[in-house]
């Protein structure tokens, strides 16, 4: 099944969050190879005004996947640098006015029948015409997700309701506090934890994980699930931070749980290296030598020096690339 992807906006974000938000959203791995058999198809602007922070991550994500990511590039009449790249490397391309970029953009994506559809938005403030495609996208029934803030779904406002005189309904009284401005946002404001967690939070897991951790005996190896637990839980929650930072425009603070997560993994981690050392000299003889990570990283010949130098984002199309160990 395929999956199309369209990007827009010109909110700020962080291209390793991105990336690894990319990666955990469509099983990518470690090594930039796909997990499973869906077909990732993109349609990104190449026009000087619409390739922003949030097209260039996610251009250079697509190239670092292997093998990459095809797009299709709506192009502009006013091009760059960076807009041209996008162009000469595109799988197809659709040609646009500058004032219809977007109006383009929305219509190549929602004529994709086949398959599901998102339309992935770095929202900046008062940018209507962003605004105008995220509402065209829920009339085509595409799936609209937050990319500062770790691909939250962005629903279509509630319709108001009129009673029988023609009026606005009261809306029932809720316990849940609206967003700021009484409506959704691109952009919404990081929640704040309510006072009184509810059992069974993630909150509770992290602090579960971690005292199992601290008991653990000098020489008993800590049990497995809870290293791959807490490095789970230690993503997830470093990803909310420094989406909910980039949301904001502010620098990136991690919240005590998160911190309370990363401590408990790294004693982990200490603790099952401590349990692999060996007690006395004719153990240690018998220890296996330390096993690679098994990581792999890409090169590309650079031309004009005739130099192999570290790829970074998507080459261009010819160069020479080749694998090393990382």
């Amino acid at each position: 099944m395929a999956i199309h992807i369209a990007v827009a906006g010109a909110g700020l974000v962080d291209k390793s969050t991105v990336t690894e938000l990319l990666d955990d959203w469509l099983g990518i791995d470690a090594n930039g190879k796909p997990t499973t058999d869906e077909e990732v198809l993109l349609v990104l602007p190449a026009a000087a005004e619409h390739v922003t922070p949030a097209i260039k991550a996610v251009y250079n994500w697509s190239g670092e996947v292997d093998p990459e990511i095809p797009y299709t590039a709506v192009v502009g009449q006013t091009l760059d640098k960076a807009s041209k790249v996008i162009r000469d490397n595109a799988e197809s391309a659709v040609a646009a006015r500058d004032e219809e970029l977007y109006t383009v953009l929305g219509r190549t994506l929602a004529e994709r029948f086949t398959g599901d559809r998102y339309l992935l938005v770095a929202g900046d403030e008062g940018d209507d015409e962003l605004r105008d495609l995220v509402e065209y996208a829920h009339e085509e029934d595409i799936t609209v997700l937050d990319l500062r803030d770790a691909l939250k779904q962005i629903n279509p406002p509630e319709p108001e309701a009129a009673d029988e005189d023609g009026g606005a309904e009261e809306e029932p009284e809720s316990d849940e506090e609206p967003c700021k401005g009484g409506t959704q946002t691109l952009v919404p404001l990081p929640e704040q934890p309510p006072a009184d967690e509810p059992e069974g939070t993630l909150e509770d897991e992290v602090a579960a994980a971690h005292r199992e951790t601290v008991t653990i005996e000098r020489h008993e190896r800590p049990n497995e699930d809870v290293i791959e637990v807490l490095e789970a839980v230690v993503r997830h929650l470093r990803l909310v931070d420094e989406s909910n930072a980039a949301a904001n425009l502010a620098e990136i603070r991690y919240r005590p749980i998160t911190a309370l997560a990363m401590k408990g993994l790294d004693k982990a981690k200490e603790r099952a290296v401590q349990a692999a050392e060996p007690v006395n000299v004719a153990e240690a003889e018998e220890q296996p030598a330390k096993r690679g990570t098994g990581r792999v990283r890409k090169e590309w010949l650079n031309p004009k020096t005739e130099k192999w130098e570290p790829l970074r984002g998507r080459p261009r199309k010819g160069v020479e690339i080749r694998e090393v160990a990382a």
